[in-house]
């Protein structure tokens, strides 16, 4: 019998619900999708619970109706401006006489997360970067190691209340209960990213429509997070406002004749589009559109490549930059990351899920395809079943962001 999971990804952009049963052999395999417009969120952020609700309930009514199932939990994605993250230790003792145990690993995890946090914050993710055993450095897997001492080194990547709540509410409202919160970055990560890219070191860069989400991997493990408050509606925008057209214009022509090198597009290529207060369409340049285009995709590798650099670990990233979400898209901005990085550049669209239709094996949809792998990866094997509650822990913390 297969489990089914199901994934929310709540983006500025558009709101996505996927649902795919997993097999006992560990497969996926996509059985229902839906895709709308979204509506009262702002770079990541619900800013209108009751416009984004509805939005939500859109998507996850499209999906359910192609999957003919109901379902009743989801793993969602989490972004914003309001994310922040550290790195944290913590250390427990091992009984003599037996083997480090799952309950060992998570006691060092509590330990790592026993730390102040603000009032009005929340820890979201606690994930292990290495551990090490009586002084013994770098191990990745402690379980079923011997050893009288157990120490981890974690990432701790933190939100705040207020924004954590917000996007509860609108997911409960459908009656869905949350599996499980996951930072973007790391749902896109598990769809695009290949393990020897994650064991060697890898920038990814999650270029969303209101945020850029960048993670690093060393290791096999996430090292550094951090989402900037730039995307793709900040290219469109500039497109608006240099051609005089309306943002909806704006952004089919970005995505229909964008380029981020107008070097490669030919000075007599026009095309047409209406500006604001004429009826008919009139010529515009295509390499002129890449000209505004360029100058805003510099500034986002630029400050991808900052933070990249702030981190610490731009030595350590043989593997380079992958490249993912809807603005990854934009042709040329792989060939214009190369000559920013000087480093490897690939485009990464997600893998390993069956039956899915190529319109959602894109960039733009790498963070709902990668929640899905998430659930699979991470999840607990009782968690997947659509008929299961929450996980109790998790229940327990999201009771306590809501009134009442």
């Amino acid at each position: 019998m297969s489990d089914i999971i199901a994934a929310i990804d709540v983006g500025t952009t558009k709101i996505c619900t996927f649902i795919a049963e997993a097999s006992p052999e560990g497969r996926l395999r996509l059985i229902g999708a839906g895709r709308v417009r979204s509506q009262g969120l702002r770079r990541g952020v619900v800013v209108n619970v009751s416009a984004a609700s509805q939005a939500i309930a859109e998507s996850i009514e499209l999906a359910e109706h192609e999957a003919g199932t109901t379902i009743r939990n989801a793993y969602v994605g989490i972004v914003g401006g309001h994310i922040s993250s550290h790195n944290g230790d913590g250390a427990v003792a091992i009984p003599r006489g037996r083997s480090i145990t799952r309950q060992d690993v998570e006691r060092a995890l509590d330990a790592a997360r026993a730390i102040p946090v603000p009032s009005d914050r929340e820890i979201i993710h606690t994930i292990a970067r290495s551990f090490t055993i009586d002084q013994q450095e770098g191990v990745q897997e402690p379980i079923g190691m011997h050893g009288y001492r157990l120490e981890v080194n974690a990432h701790i990547i933190t939100g705040a209340t207020a924004a954590i709540s917000n996007l509860v509410k609108c997911i409960q409202s459908n009656g869905v209960a949350i599996e499980e919160l996951v930072l973007e970055p790391l749902a896109s990560g598990e769809a695009v990213l290949t393990a020897d890219e994650r064991d060697m070191g890898v920038a990814l860069a999650d270029i969303g429509g209101g945020t850029t989400d960048v993670a690093i991997f060393l290791e096999g493990s996430v090292w550094h997070t951090i989402v900037l408050d730039i995307g793709g509606d900040n290219l469109t925008r500039d497109l608006a406002v240099g051609l005089r057209v309306p943002f909806d214009t704006a952004e089919q022509l970005k995505i229909r004749y964008g380029h981020a090198l107008p070097d490669w597009v030919a000075e007599d290529e026009n095309v047409s589009a209406a500006a604001f207060g004429d009826a008919q369409s009139q010529p515009i340049s295509r390499r002129y559109i890449a000209e505004i285009l360029e100058a805003r995709t510099e500034e986002i590798l630029h400050l991808i490549q900052r933070e990249i650099k702030r981190s610490g670990y731009d030595g350590l990233l043989p593997a380079g930059v992958v490249l993912t979400g809807g603005s990854a898209q934009l042709q040329g901005a792989k060939e214009l990351g190369r000559a920013i990085f000087r480093l490897p550049v690939r485009t990464g669209a997600p893998e390993g899920i069956a039956n899915a239709h190529r319109q959602w094996l894109t960039p733009a949809h790498a963070t709902g395809m990668g929640l899905l792998l998430w659930g699979l990866r991470h999840g607990p094997s009782e968690s997947v079943r659509r008929s299961s509650p929450l996980v109790p822990n998790v229940r327990e913390w999201l009771q306590g962001l809501l009134p009442g």
